[in-house]
C-alpha cells in the first residue's frame, strides 16, 4: 500500500482534505488508517487530534485506491503558527490457509506515518518562501566540533533534508532535519569538523509542500553567520 504524497497540507478554513492510498501489490489487505500526535507510544484511543479519518477501516483489491477523507473536528489549534499532526496507515496482510506451503509463513503487518501541517487561513503559503528569515549561527564544540544554531522566528515548519558545508576545499555533510516555528537546533558536521574552520559556503535542502526537496546556498556572513544568498531567497 502507497499513499500519494508524502505530507498533507491542511488548509486552515477547510472542512476536509483528501488522501489518496493505493494498492500496488498482489493481495487484498485490510488497512487501517488514524492520525496522532507524534507520541509513538500513547493509547492512540485517548489522544486529543484535531482530525477525524474516514473510512478508518477498509479493504482494497490489487490495482484499486481507496480515497480517505481528513475531517476537521474543530478543536482549537493555534492561528498564528502551524501545527504537526501525524497520518498513519497500517497495511495488514490478508490471512493464508494453512497449507503445507505457507503454514510455517511470518506474515507482516507494515506501518506508513507521513505529516499532517495544519496551516491557519492567515499565513496563506508555504514556509519556503520565509526561508530568508531563518538565522544560521556559525557555532563550536569541544566535543562535536564546529556546527551551527539555525533559529526558525517564523509561523512555519522547517523541513529541511541535510545539507554540505564547504571549509577548506573539503565538503562535510551536516544532518539538517525539521524546525518547529520560534524553535532553535543545534547541528554539527559530520565527520567532526574542526573547531575554528572557516566555513566559506553551505548548501542545504528544504522539503516544500509537494516532498520535492529544494537546494538553497548560504555563504559566509559578518559575525560567524551564514546568510541566504541573494539569488536562492525567492
Amino acid at each position: 500500500m502507497t499513499i500519494s504524497g508524502t505530507r498533507i497540507i491542511y488548509p486552515g478554513g477547510e472542512k476536509e482534505v483528501s488522501v489518496r492510498t493505493n494498492n500496488r501489490g498482489d493481495h487484498p489487505p485490510l488497512v487501517q488508517v488514524w492520525v496522532d500526535d507524534g507520541k509513538t507510544t500513547g493509547d492512540v484511543n485517548n489522544m486529543k487530534v484535531p482530525f477525524i479519518v474516514t473510512p478508518p477501516i477498509y479493504r482494497v483489491e490489487p490495482g484499486k485506491g481507496q480515497t480517505v477523507r481528513v475531517i476537521y473536528n474543530g478543536m482549537a489549534l493555534p492561528q498564528d503558527r502551524e501545527s504537526l499532526y501525524w497520518f498513519n496507515m497500517l497495511e495488514i496482510p490478508p490471512a493464508q490457509s494453512e497449507t503445507s506451503d505457507n503454514k510455517n509463513r511470518l506474515e507482516l503487518a507494515f506501518r506508513t506515518r507521513i505529516k499532517i501541517i495544519y496551516r491557519p487561513s492567515s499565513l496563506g503559503y508555504s514556509g519556503v518562501e520565509k526561508l530568508h528569515d531563518v538565522t544560521w549561527q556559525i557555532i563550536d564544540n569541544p566535543k562535536f566540533g564546529r556546527g551551527v544554531k539555525i533559529s526558525n522566528p517564523t509561523a512555519y515548519f522547517m523541513n529541511f533534508d541535510g545539507g554540505e558545508f564547504t571549509a577548506g576545499g573539503r565538503v562535510w555533510n551536516i544532518d539538517l532535519d525539521m524546525l518547529a516555528p520560534l524553535q532553535s537546533k543545534e547541528f554539527y558536521a559530520m565527520p567532526s569538523m574542526p573547531v575554528g574552520s572557516a566555513i566559506s559556503s553551505a548548501n542545504i535542502r528544504i522539503i516544500n509542500d509537494f516532498g520535492a526537496a529544494m537546494i538553497r546556498k548560504l555563504k559566509s556572513g559578518e559575525g560567524n553567520t551564514l546568510t541566504l544568498t541573494a539569488d536562492t531567497s525567492k
